[in-house]
């Protein structure tokens, strides 16, 4: 008897096993339809956003990125003038090969680029905000380096300010001329602290001055 008992208990266990699994199943269906909800309710959501209105405010704000850019941090008006070198010396961590395939350089080789060419540029780099760096900029644009027997390209770097005003302000024969220092990079590179600051080509080395204005 005892058995019987156990054959039946075992019966009935496999029963409730099977009819919860087929529950199991059923319940599956419903993330399917919560699911088709959800993607309903966004459908709705994005149809009440007005496109042409945001699409307006996106373009505004690309807008005023460009015309206004983040300053460079830690650039401050030069409290004295000083003056130090850059020496754009480098080693190669790999080697340079020509399109032909030979090889220039190879890797841990020391090369200098003044070696094999001249800048022959001068760097103003500025904050526009401020109108007396403004005034020394147009000063020293229209100034030749000492000695300087062929003309130099001319590069306004602005670490502050708005470059299309700049430009306005500078008129077109130096529109072409300005740049912006995106993110520091220049000013942390030359290891420039301070503003207005100017870089020219020194023999091997970059001259770097950072000049106190008067107010």
């Amino acid at each position: 008897m005892s058995g019987m008992k156990n054959i039946t208990i075992t019966s009935i266990l496999l029963l409730v096993t099977t009819a919860y699994a087929k529950d199991f199943g059923t319940r599956g269906h419903t993330c399917k339809i919560a699911e088709q909800a959800f993607l309903e309710m966004i459908d709705q959501r994005l149809q009440k956003v007005d496109m042409k209105k945001e699409q307006a405010k996106m373009t505004a704000i690309a807008k005023d990125r460009v015309e206004n850019p983040p300053a460079a941090k830690n650039i401050k008006p030069a409290p004295k003038s000083r003056v130090f070198y850059y020496d754009p010396t480098y080693t190669l961590d790999k080697d340079a090969v020509l399109p032909c395939g030979k090889i220039l350089h190879k890797a841990g080789t020391t090369i200098n680029p003044l070696q094999h060419m001249d800048l022959n540029r001068r760097m103003f780099f500025i904050d526009s905000r401020a109108k007396t760096q403004v005034e020394w900029l147009k000063e020293r644009l229209t100034n030749p380096l000492p000695d300087q027997s062929e003309p130099v390209e001319d590069r306004i770097i602005l670490i502050g300010g708005s470059p299309s005003k700049l430009k306005e302000h500078l008129g077109k024969e130096h529109e072409n001329k300005v740049y912006f220092d995106q993110g520091g990079e220049l000013t942390t590179r030359f290891g420039i602290k301070a503003s207005p600051a100017f870089v020219v080509q020194d023999g091997l080395k970059l001259r770097i001055e950072e000049v106190l204005l008067n107010d």
